[in-house]
């Protein structure tokens, strides 16, 4: 293995020296994001064979032997081609492309910017968010931004404490990677309500990418990757404020600013602030023998405050050296359970109580630039502390991480226009899930600090790695990339090899095929990954005081979109998705053999499996109007003590249809979502509803008016008003073993009514 490295890297910097021949370099950019645009086509118009592709980061260099003013085509899929005029003695261009909009769900036209998309170029298959597209919902944080999307579900993990979790390709949001701006951001012990530690009016953008990524971005991704792009200060507005409050005595307010000292260095400064606390509402769930009354006792929502402040720095040199830097403090509360708990009550067996607060620092740095003409080099340093302090009745949780990662790599273009990328990346984590839990009063405590669990709960992980990986680009049809990568898990003592492969082949215009396949490696934070469990009276056992062992799974899927204009300029799309994911080890969390205990083990090769397929039909039928029609089937099944058996909490089926339409000139927008969830396996629990739960329709809807520098919107979440019959098992009970909250499958919340200004200063 060490010889073949060798050799990759010896091959690599010895091709930085076989362009010695006259060239024109280059880079494309996005007309409208001014970011960078991979794989466009460039070839002289007397001599079209002759072309290249740009790399990732938008980059080129095409051979020039002619002496002669010569026009040079820029063409990429998606956008308008472009031809630059070239002198004889010219040796940069800078190109600007506009885009041509594949509309999904709500689109503007023409001059309008589109609130979502589907990315024409990406070699992985990625749907995308828009600034705009975040508009049409509340969209207070990041786990609200997926309600008009088929492909991620979002719901809570357990009737009380407020958090939220993901699923994509039917598996939770542990499998994917949570990213900012391409950076490690969200992992590990955040990921319980590292949802809400993103403010949704901060996001420029968020992209979705299913399947597995490329080696470069480590081996931790298996279903996918969520991509955040938070607003860059150089392309900022000078101020923007957004005020927001609800029905649920909610209220939010964020604001940002930018700042330009020159054309190379900018600043920006976000800041956000949210409380939850001013009046408790007990509307869901009833009592026994309560006259048909509603509530149970226990607070719908748990008393929140959060602040949140990022400050980011951005330094540029057109076609030289490029930098980054970002820091992020987050402080969030929370104290839910029956009503009249307060903080001074912790411990406390006669009210029911959760809280605790969490302290987040986050930073990092990109830098890079080009070099040997044809290469580029960058840089990634990313940091962050985490700690929280919970607790759920009787049980206290203290998890603390500390996470360090490096990467650099190089990008190179070679004979052919083809790319490789090569590079090195390390990882320090330290971490730390310090549990006493006592589910109910008479229960055995499990304590992770022992001998016998202690390896369970804290690690120091040390994990350096090696990457490199080979595009082949043929025209603008066909484009394949081949990576590997090697690392070794200091605290696992494991070599782990993560192959990759994925292909965008064109096949006629307009009809595009992907497909990738490869594998992921994770390690299980087994209460951080299940934290809703401490909302229940189930003891937890670790199946023979055994270690477990890292997740390790394959992921292979195909995705084919076809885009037409039946209607003039306007796309007609039909986007097809097929994944499927298996588990030769997964950390499998059994609830089905007793009410009272979640056992922990090794799945160890015994089937473990996730097939899901989607289809998005998006078209816009006259101006101003979009449509998206979209359905999808998960089938997510694990063997559970040598039964196989659907996942519980997994809808095998949803649809959703999205309507959006725009007035002239924008003034008015009026948007509708709906969505048709099926029905999902309930696991054993001390309640009555075993089996399955019932299907149900969930719809959002909102208005916005917009003036010359302000917005005013209106909006209603969960306009059916359906709602899970009893969130909170046993409320009346709540430090028996008859106690269990945890049983989460349909909404908790009844109709919300919210409204909002935003204020933006150019």
């Amino acid at each position: 293995m060490k010889k073949q490295l060798i050799i990759l890297t010896i091959f690599a910097f010895y091709t930085g020296f076989l362009f010695a021949q006259r060239s024109i370099e280059g880079s494309v950019f996005d007309e409208n994001t001014k970011e960078p645009v991979a794989y466009t086509n460039i070839y002289w118009l007397d001599n079209i064979s002759s072309g290249v592709a740009s790399d990732v980061n938008g980059h080129f260099s095409l051979h020039n032997d002619l002496q002669k003013a010569r026009k040079l085509v820029i063409r990429c899929v998606g956008y308008t081609t472009d031809t630059v005029f070239v002198s004889p003695n010219m040796k940069n261009v800078k190109v600007y492309l506009k885009p041509e909009t594949t509309s999904l769900g709500t689109v503007e036209i023409k001059s309008r910017q589109s609130s979502s998309y589907v990315d024409k170029m990406s070699l992985e298959n990625t749907q995308g968010i828009t600034k705009e597209g975040l508009k049409h919902l509340a969209c207070c944080n990041l786990g609200e931004s997926f309600e008009n999307s088929a492909s991620v579900d979002v719901g809570y993990t357990d009737a009380v404490s407020g958090s939220k979790q993901i699923q994509l390709l039917g598996l939770t949001g542990i499998y994917s990677q949570l990213l900012l701006e391409n950076v490690y951001f969200l992992r590990g012990l955040s990921a319980p309500f590292g949802l809400s530690y993103v403010p949704g009016s901060w996001m420029e953008g968020i992209s979705i990418s299913k399947g597995v990524a490329t080696v470069k971005q480590g081996y931790e991704t298996i279903t996918g990757i969520i991509n955040l792009e938070y607003e860059k200060p150089q392309n900022g507005d000078a101020f923007f404020l957004n005020l927001y409050g609800n029905s649920e005595t909610r209220g939010e307010i964020n604001a940002k600013t930018n700042y330009k000292f020159n054309d190379k260095l900018s600043t920006g400064l976000l800041v956000h602030g949210s409380y939850n606390g001013f009046y408790s509402y007990d509307h869901a769930g009833m009592l026994p023998n309560n006259n048909g009354m509603d509530g149970d006792g226990f607070m719908d929502n748990p008393k929140q405050g959060q602040f949140n402040i990022v400050n980011r720095w951005n330094y540029e040199v057109p076609d030289g050296i490029c930098s980054q830097t970002l820091i992020n403090y987050t402080h969030d509360y929370r104290l839910g359970g029956q009503m009249n708990f307060n903080s001074d009550l912790r411990g406390d067996s006669m009210l029911y109580g959760l809280g605790g607060n969490v302290d987040r620092l986050y930073f990092f740095t990109k830098n890079g630039a080009p070099f040997c003409r044809t290469a580029s080099f960058g840089t990634q340093l990313a940091a962050a502390y985490f700690s929280q302090d919970a607790f759920y009745g009787l049980t206290n949780y203290k998890g603390k991480e500390s996470d360090i990662y490096f990467n650099a790599l190089v990008n190179q273009q070679i004979i052919g226009g083809h790319y490789i990328d090569y590079g090195a990346s390390i990882r320090y984590t330290d971490q730390s899930e310090d549990i006493l839990s006592r589910p109910y009063l008479s229960a055995i405590e499990f304590v992770s600090n022992t001998n016998a669990n202690r390896n369970n709960f804290f690690r120091k992980e040390f994990v350096p790695g090696v990457f490199g990986q080979f595009t082949f680009v043929y025209d603008k049809q066909f484009v394949a990339t081949a990576g590997i990568r090697y690392d070794y898990n200091s605290f696992y003592e494991q070599n782990i090899i993560t192959p990759r492969i994925h292909f965008r082949w064109s096949i006629v215009e307009n009809l595009i095929l992907r497909g990738a396949l490869g594998k992921g490696y994770r390690t299980a934070n087994i209460i951080a990954d299940n934290f809703g469990l401490l909302a229940s009276s189930r003891n937890i056992i670790i199946k023979g005081n055994e270690l477990l062992k890292m997740e390790d799974a394959y992921n292979g899927g195909l995705n084919l979109v076809y885009t037409f204009k039946p209607w003039g300029e306007r796309d007609f799309t039909i986007m097809l998705d097929y994944y499927y994911t298996y588990f030769e080890n997964q950390i499998i969390m059994d609830l089905e053999q007793d009410a009272n205990q979640a056992i922990f083990y090794n799945s160890n090769g015994e089937n473990s499996y996730s097939n899901a397929a989607q289809i998005d039909i998006m078209f816009s039928p006259f101006e101003g109007f979009d449509i998206t029609l979209a359905g999808r089937y998960n089938d997510v099944r694990a063997t559970y003590s040598g039964k196989l058996l659907e996942k519980p909490y997994t809808s095998k089926y949803k649809g959703l249809i999205v309507l959006s339409y725009r007035t002239k000139y924008n003034k008015w927008v009026f948007d509708l979502t709906t969505q048709f969830n099926g029905k999902q396996r309930i696991p054993l629990n001390v309640g009555d509803k075993q089996g399955y739960s019932d299907p149900y329709v969930f719809m959002l809807a909102q208005i916005t008016r917009k003036f010359k520098h302000t917005e005013v919107y209106l909006g209603s979440e969960n306009l059916t008003n359906y709602t899970q019959d009893i969130p909170v098992i046993g409320a009346d009970q709540p430090f028996s073993n008859n106690f269990d909250a945890s049983v989460v499958y349909a909404p908790i919340m009844r109709r919300t009514i919210y409204a909002g200004l935003r204020w933006t200063i150019k």
